[in-house]
Protein backbone atom coordinates (compact mmCIF):
# COMPACT_ATOMS: atom_id res chain seq x y z
CA UNK A 1 0.00 0.00 0.00
CA UNK A 2 1.00 3.68 -0.90
CA UNK A 3 0.71 5.74 2.07
CA UNK A 4 1.68 9.43 1.53
CA UNK A 5 0.54 13.41 0.80
CA UNK A 6 0.12 14.70 -2.48
CA UNK A 7 -0.05 17.74 -3.40
CA UNK A 8 -0.39 19.64 -7.28
CA UNK A 9 0.34 22.52 -8.52
CA UNK A 10 -0.08 23.73 -12.00
CA UNK A 11 2.90 25.25 -13.52
CA UNK A 12 4.05 27.30 -16.73
CA UNK A 13 7.34 26.43 -18.63
CA UNK A 14 9.70 28.52 -16.57
CA UNK A 15 8.36 27.22 -13.06
CA UNK A 16 8.77 23.55 -14.46
CA UNK A 17 12.56 24.84 -15.34
CA UNK A 18 13.33 26.26 -12.19
CA UNK A 19 12.14 23.25 -10.10
CA UNK A 20 13.98 20.24 -12.78
CA UNK A 21 17.20 22.66 -12.00
CA UNK A 22 16.71 22.32 -8.66
CA UNK A 23 15.95 18.94 -8.14
CA UNK A 24 18.57 17.73 -10.63
CA UNK A 25 21.60 18.14 -7.93
CA UNK A 26 20.09 15.54 -5.89
CA UNK A 27 17.88 13.84 -8.37
CA UNK A 28 17.47 12.21 -11.60
CA UNK A 29 14.34 11.29 -13.69
CA UNK A 30 13.82 7.77 -13.17
CA UNK A 31 14.34 4.78 -15.75
CA UNK A 32 11.24 5.24 -17.07
CA UNK A 33 11.84 8.60 -18.63
CA UNK A 34 9.09 9.61 -20.51
CA UNK A 35 6.34 7.71 -20.37
CA UNK A 36 2.38 8.07 -21.68
CA UNK A 37 0.04 6.89 -19.13
CA UNK A 38 -3.45 5.95 -19.54
CA UNK A 39 -6.28 5.86 -16.84
CA UNK A 40 -9.74 4.41 -17.14
CA UNK A 41 -12.10 5.74 -14.42
CA UNK A 42 -15.08 3.88 -13.39
CA UNK A 43 -18.37 5.03 -11.97
CA UNK A 44 -21.96 5.11 -11.66
CA UNK A 45 -23.76 5.82 -15.14
CA UNK A 46 -24.43 9.40 -13.11
CA UNK A 47 -20.91 9.98 -12.19
CA UNK A 48 -22.03 9.72 -8.25
CA UNK A 49 -18.64 8.94 -7.09
CA UNK A 50 -16.50 11.72 -8.85
CA UNK A 51 -19.68 14.21 -8.17
CA UNK A 52 -19.18 13.58 -4.79
CA UNK A 53 -15.40 13.74 -4.77
CA UNK A 54 -15.47 17.03 -6.13
CA UNK A 55 -17.77 18.25 -3.36
CA UNK A 56 -13.96 17.49 -1.20
CA UNK A 57 -15.45 15.25 1.55
CA UNK A 58 -13.43 14.12 4.29
CA UNK A 59 -12.91 10.50 2.96
CA UNK A 60 -13.46 10.00 -0.98
CA UNK A 61 -12.32 6.95 -3.15
CA UNK A 62 -11.76 6.13 -7.25
CA UNK A 63 -11.52 3.46 -9.32
CA UNK A 64 -9.34 3.45 -11.86
CA UNK A 65 -7.41 1.16 -14.53
CA UNK A 66 -4.35 2.16 -15.67
CA UNK A 67 -1.98 1.11 -18.77
CA UNK A 68 1.79 2.56 -18.98
CA UNK A 69 2.98 3.21 -22.90
CA UNK A 70 0.96 4.89 -25.54
CA UNK A 71 -0.38 1.45 -27.77
CA UNK A 72 -1.09 -0.13 -24.09
CA UNK A 73 -3.35 2.57 -23.40
CA UNK A 74 -4.80 2.84 -27.18
CA UNK A 75 -5.36 -0.73 -26.26
CA UNK A 76 -6.81 -0.11 -23.07
CA UNK A 77 -9.61 2.44 -24.21
CA UNK A 78 -10.04 0.50 -27.40
CA UNK A 79 -11.15 -2.60 -25.23
CA UNK A 80 -13.55 -0.97 -22.93
CA UNK A 81 -15.08 1.24 -25.37
CA UNK A 82 -15.74 -1.90 -27.79
CA UNK A 83 -19.28 -1.72 -26.59
CA UNK A 84 -21.20 -1.54 -23.30
CA UNK A 85 -19.74 -2.75 -19.92
CA UNK A 86 -21.80 -2.39 -16.98
CA UNK A 87 -21.02 -4.33 -13.21
CA UNK A 88 -24.90 -4.40 -11.72
CA UNK A 89 -26.42 -6.58 -9.29
CA UNK A 90 -27.33 -9.53 -9.97
CA UNK A 91 -25.50 -8.96 -13.78
CA UNK A 92 -23.66 -11.99 -15.10
CA UNK A 93 -20.00 -11.29 -16.08
CA UNK A 94 -18.94 -11.01 -19.92
CA UNK A 95 -18.34 -14.52 -21.73
CA UNK A 96 -15.23 -15.95 -23.08
CA UNK A 97 -16.07 -14.64 -26.55
CA UNK A 98 -17.63 -11.27 -24.94
CA UNK A 99 -14.24 -10.35 -23.64
CA UNK A 100 -11.75 -11.93 -26.33
CA UNK A 101 -13.99 -10.18 -29.06
CA UNK A 102 -13.47 -6.96 -26.83
CA UNK A 103 -9.72 -7.48 -26.23
CA UNK A 104 -9.16 -7.56 -30.64
CA UNK A 105 -10.61 -4.72 -30.86
CA UNK A 106 -8.54 -2.53 -28.20
CA UNK A 107 -5.72 -4.69 -30.19
CA UNK A 108 -7.32 -3.48 -33.37
CA UNK A 109 -7.28 -0.20 -32.45
CA UNK A 110 -3.31 0.38 -31.12
CA UNK A 111 -2.11 -1.53 -34.32
CA UNK A 112 -4.14 0.42 -36.81
CA UNK A 113 -2.74 3.70 -34.61
CA UNK A 114 0.88 2.13 -35.43
CA UNK A 115 0.09 2.03 -38.75
CA UNK A 116 1.01 -1.64 -38.26
CA UNK A 117 -1.17 -4.36 -40.75
CA UNK A 118 -4.09 -5.70 -39.04
CA UNK A 119 -4.86 -9.25 -38.71
CA UNK A 120 -8.33 -10.16 -40.61
CA UNK A 121 -11.52 -10.96 -38.62
CA UNK A 122 -11.22 -14.20 -37.41
CA UNK A 123 -7.06 -14.56 -37.15
CA UNK A 124 -6.69 -14.99 -33.52
CA UNK A 125 -8.81 -13.87 -31.19
CA UNK A 126 -12.15 -12.45 -32.74
CA UNK A 127 -12.73 -9.14 -33.98
CA UNK A 128 -15.64 -6.58 -33.07
CA UNK A 129 -16.43 -5.34 -36.45
CA UNK A 130 -18.86 -2.45 -36.40
CA UNK A 131 -17.77 -1.38 -32.55
CA UNK A 132 -14.10 -2.18 -33.76
CA UNK A 133 -14.62 0.64 -36.15
CA UNK A 134 -16.14 3.46 -33.44
CA UNK A 135 -13.40 2.86 -31.26
CA UNK A 136 -10.70 3.50 -33.60
CA UNK A 137 -12.56 6.13 -34.82
CA UNK A 138 -13.10 7.53 -31.18
CA UNK A 139 -8.80 6.66 -30.05
CA UNK A 140 -6.86 6.38 -33.07
CA UNK A 141 -6.89 10.13 -34.30
CA UNK A 142 -5.74 11.03 -31.30
CA UNK A 143 -2.63 8.67 -30.65
CA UNK A 144 -0.47 8.65 -33.67
CA UNK A 145 2.56 7.80 -31.54
CA UNK A 146 1.72 3.91 -30.39
CA UNK A 147 4.24 2.42 -31.93
CA UNK A 148 6.79 2.98 -30.33
CA UNK A 149 5.38 0.14 -28.10
CA UNK A 150 4.54 -2.34 -30.96
CA UNK A 151 7.62 -4.29 -31.41
CA UNK A 152 8.47 -8.02 -33.08
CA UNK A 153 4.46 -9.28 -32.97
CA UNK A 154 3.16 -6.51 -32.08
CA UNK A 155 1.34 -5.50 -28.68
CA UNK A 156 -0.12 -8.86 -27.22
CA UNK A 157 -3.21 -9.64 -25.20
CA UNK A 158 -0.34 -10.71 -22.26
CA UNK A 159 0.47 -7.03 -21.43
CA UNK A 160 -0.02 -5.69 -17.20
CA UNK A 161 -3.00 -3.81 -16.76
CA UNK A 162 -2.70 -1.74 -13.32
CA UNK A 163 -6.40 -1.95 -11.29
CA UNK A 164 -6.52 0.34 -8.50
CA UNK A 165 -8.30 2.03 -5.58
CA UNK A 166 -7.15 5.37 -4.58
CA UNK A 167 -8.93 6.69 -1.26
CA UNK A 168 -7.82 10.21 0.34
CA UNK A 169 -8.74 10.55 3.76
CA UNK A 170 -7.95 13.79 5.78
CA UNK A 171 -5.63 14.76 3.15
CA UNK A 172 -3.99 11.40 2.89
CA UNK A 173 -3.47 9.35 -0.26
CA UNK A 174 -3.70 5.26 0.24
CA UNK A 175 -3.42 3.62 -2.94
CA UNK A 176 -4.02 -0.42 -3.80
CA UNK A 177 -3.30 -2.16 -6.69
CA UNK A 178 -2.81 -5.03 -8.82
CA UNK A 179 -2.00 -5.99 -12.40
CA UNK A 180 -3.40 -8.28 -14.67
CA UNK A 181 -4.04 -8.73 -18.19
CA UNK A 182 -6.34 -6.59 -20.35
CA UNK A 183 -8.75 -9.43 -20.80
CA UNK A 184 -8.59 -10.66 -17.38
CA UNK A 185 -9.32 -6.67 -16.46
CA UNK A 186 -12.54 -6.82 -18.41
CA UNK A 187 -13.83 -10.68 -17.33
CA UNK A 188 -13.33 -9.13 -13.62
CA UNK A 189 -14.73 -5.52 -13.87
CA UNK A 190 -17.77 -6.95 -15.52
CA UNK A 191 -18.10 -9.26 -12.29
CA UNK A 192 -16.19 -12.74 -12.86
CA UNK A 193 -14.33 -13.55 -9.76
CA UNK A 194 -10.90 -12.45 -9.90
CA UNK A 195 -8.58 -16.00 -9.08
CA UNK A 196 -11.22 -16.86 -12.35
CA UNK A 197 -10.48 -13.68 -14.47
CA UNK A 198 -6.37 -14.16 -13.33
CA UNK A 199 -6.37 -18.14 -13.88
CA UNK A 200 -8.20 -17.87 -17.08
CA UNK A 201 -5.88 -14.85 -18.81
CA UNK A 202 -2.28 -14.76 -16.78
CA UNK A 203 0.26 -12.74 -16.74
CA UNK A 204 2.34 -13.06 -19.37
CA UNK A 205 5.54 -13.05 -16.69
CA UNK A 206 5.32 -15.91 -14.93
CA UNK A 207 6.52 -13.90 -11.63
CA UNK A 208 3.97 -11.37 -11.77
CA UNK A 209 1.20 -14.24 -12.48
CA UNK A 210 2.35 -16.15 -9.34
CA UNK A 211 2.09 -13.00 -7.70
CA UNK A 212 -1.15 -11.60 -8.77
CA UNK A 213 -2.66 -15.13 -6.99
CA UNK A 214 -0.65 -14.36 -3.43
CA UNK A 215 -2.42 -13.94 -0.14
CA UNK A 216 -1.64 -10.31 -0.73
CA UNK A 217 -2.63 -9.53 -3.78
CA UNK A 218 -6.09 -11.23 -2.80
CA UNK A 219 -6.64 -9.24 -0.39
CA UNK A 220 -6.50 -6.18 -2.61
CA UNK A 221 -8.55 -7.78 -5.18
CA UNK A 222 -10.94 -8.34 -2.29
CA UNK A 223 -10.99 -4.60 -1.43
CA UNK A 224 -11.50 -3.86 -4.97
CA UNK A 225 -14.82 -5.69 -5.60
CA UNK A 226 -16.31 -4.38 -1.94
CA UNK A 227 -15.44 -0.77 -3.97
CA UNK A 228 -17.44 -1.98 -7.21
CA UNK A 229 -20.20 -3.07 -5.48
CA UNK A 230 -20.83 -0.26 -3.04
CA UNK A 231 -20.98 1.44 -6.73
CA UNK A 232 -23.24 -0.50 -8.65
CA UNK A 233 -24.18 0.12 -11.15
CA UNK A 234 -20.56 0.50 -12.52
CA UNK A 235 -19.01 1.49 -16.04
CA UNK A 236 -16.49 2.81 -17.80
CA UNK A 237 -16.79 6.52 -16.87
CA UNK A 238 -13.52 8.87 -17.99
CA UNK A 239 -10.56 8.41 -19.56
CA UNK A 240 -7.32 10.72 -18.92
CA UNK A 241 -4.06 10.11 -20.55
CA UNK A 242 -0.70 12.55 -20.26
CA UNK A 243 2.65 11.79 -20.38
CA UNK A 244 4.83 11.80 -17.56
CA UNK A 245 8.23 12.17 -15.85
CA UNK A 246 9.16 11.22 -12.60
CA UNK A 247 12.11 12.74 -10.63
CA UNK A 248 13.55 10.33 -7.36
CA UNK A 249 16.51 10.45 -5.55
CA UNK A 250 19.87 9.21 -7.17
CA UNK A 251 20.78 6.41 -5.18
CA UNK A 252 24.18 7.75 -4.15
CA UNK A 253 21.93 9.94 -2.36
CA UNK A 254 19.62 7.60 -0.61
CA UNK A 255 23.00 5.64 0.72
CA UNK A 256 24.17 9.00 2.24
CA UNK A 257 21.52 9.97 4.34
CA UNK A 258 20.66 5.99 4.78
CA UNK A 259 19.16 6.61 8.66
CA UNK A 260 18.34 9.94 8.46
CA UNK A 261 14.90 10.45 10.02
CA UNK A 262 14.21 13.63 8.73
CA UNK A 263 15.38 12.36 5.11
CA UNK A 264 12.68 11.24 3.04
CA UNK A 265 14.07 8.73 0.46
CA UNK A 266 10.64 7.94 -1.05
CA UNK A 267 9.85 11.63 -2.03
CA UNK A 268 9.20 12.14 -6.14
CA UNK A 269 8.44 14.76 -8.26
CA UNK A 270 6.11 13.70 -11.12
CA UNK A 271 5.32 16.46 -14.30
CA UNK A 272 2.16 15.66 -16.28
CA UNK A 273 1.96 17.22 -19.39
CA UNK A 274 -0.14 16.64 -22.76
CA UNK A 275 -3.05 15.97 -20.81
CA UNK A 276 -6.63 15.22 -22.02
CA UNK A 277 -9.54 13.31 -21.52
CA UNK A 278 -12.03 11.05 -23.58
CA UNK A 279 -15.87 10.91 -22.20
CA UNK A 280 -16.42 7.09 -22.15
CA UNK A 281 -20.33 8.25 -22.41
CA UNK A 282 -19.52 10.04 -25.98
CA UNK A 283 -16.97 7.49 -27.07
CA UNK A 284 -17.07 8.70 -30.53
CA UNK A 285 -16.28 12.55 -29.38
CA UNK A 286 -12.11 13.12 -29.59
CA UNK A 287 -9.71 13.55 -26.64
CA UNK A 288 -10.19 16.82 -25.18
CA UNK A 289 -7.00 18.90 -23.55
CA UNK A 290 -7.37 19.72 -19.57
CA UNK A 291 -4.83 21.97 -19.75
CA UNK A 292 -3.21 24.20 -21.98
CA UNK A 293 -0.16 23.01 -24.09
CA UNK A 294 2.17 25.29 -22.44
CA UNK A 295 1.47 24.11 -18.96
CA UNK A 296 2.05 21.22 -16.74
CA UNK A 297 0.63 19.40 -13.58
CA UNK A 298 3.56 18.94 -11.07
CA UNK A 299 2.57 16.45 -8.09
CA UNK A 300 4.86 16.42 -4.85
CA UNK A 301 4.13 13.08 -3.16
CA UNK A 302 6.21 12.89 0.46
CA UNK A 303 5.62 11.51 3.29
CA UNK A 304 6.74 13.92 5.65
CA UNK A 305 8.60 18.00 5.26
CA UNK A 306 9.75 19.14 2.46
CA UNK A 307 12.99 19.48 1.87
CA UNK A 308 14.57 22.94 2.46
CA UNK A 309 16.00 23.08 -1.21
CA UNK A 310 12.41 22.26 -2.63
CA UNK A 311 10.84 24.53 0.14
CA UNK A 312 12.82 27.18 -1.14
CA UNK A 313 12.41 26.99 -4.87
CA UNK A 314 8.19 26.79 -4.40
CA UNK A 315 9.15 29.70 -2.53
CA UNK A 316 11.70 31.92 -4.71
CA UNK A 317 9.47 30.71 -7.59
CA UNK A 318 5.88 31.68 -5.51
CA UNK A 319 4.54 28.18 -6.70
CA UNK A 320 1.31 27.43 -4.49
CA UNK A 321 -0.57 24.26 -4.73
CA UNK A 322 -3.61 23.80 -5.93
CA UNK A 323 -6.72 22.09 -5.41
CA UNK A 324 -6.93 19.88 -9.11
CA UNK A 325 -7.76 16.36 -10.01
CA UNK A 326 -7.64 15.03 -13.53
CA UNK A 327 -10.58 13.04 -13.08
CA UNK A 328 -12.46 16.23 -11.27
CA UNK A 329 -11.69 18.34 -14.25
CA UNK A 330 -12.22 16.20 -16.63
CA UNK A 331 -16.18 15.57 -15.07
CA UNK A 332 -16.52 19.42 -14.42
CA UNK A 333 -15.20 19.78 -18.38
CA UNK A 334 -16.87 17.18 -19.82
CA UNK A 335 -20.65 18.16 -17.91
CA UNK A 336 -20.04 21.84 -19.19
CA UNK A 337 -19.85 20.57 -23.08
CA UNK A 338 -23.74 19.41 -23.40
CA UNK A 339 -24.83 22.47 -20.37
CA UNK A 340 -23.44 25.00 -22.85
CA UNK A 341 -25.16 23.08 -26.03
CA UNK A 342 -28.36 22.76 -24.32
CA UNK A 343 -27.98 26.84 -23.37
CA UNK A 344 -27.14 27.86 -26.83
CA UNK A 345 -30.42 25.17 -28.32
CA UNK A 346 -32.73 27.15 -25.20
CA UNK A 347 -31.60 30.54 -26.81
CA UNK A 348 -32.18 29.72 -30.55
CA UNK A 349 -35.89 28.10 -29.40
CA UNK A 350 -36.49 31.60 -27.60
CA UNK A 351 -35.67 33.56 -30.47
Amino acid sequence: MFKRVEKKYRIDVAERAAVEAAAERLMAVDDYGRTRITSLYLDTPERAMIARSVEKPLYKEKLRLRAYGDAAGVALMGAFGAGPIVREPGGLPLSDGEVETRVAAGLRVARTAAGLQVAPAGAGLQTMGDADGDAVGSVEACRPCAGEALRGNGLSAGFPVFFGIKKKFKGIVHKRRLALTLPAALAFVSGLPYEQACARWPLADPVLAAAALSPATRQIARELEAAMNRWLPLAPSMGIACDRVAWAYRPEVREAREGDELFDAELRITFDDCLEYLDCHRFRSPWRPIIESSESVMEIKSAGPYPPWLVDVLSAERIYSASFTKYGNAYQMATAVPRARNHRRAMRGGA
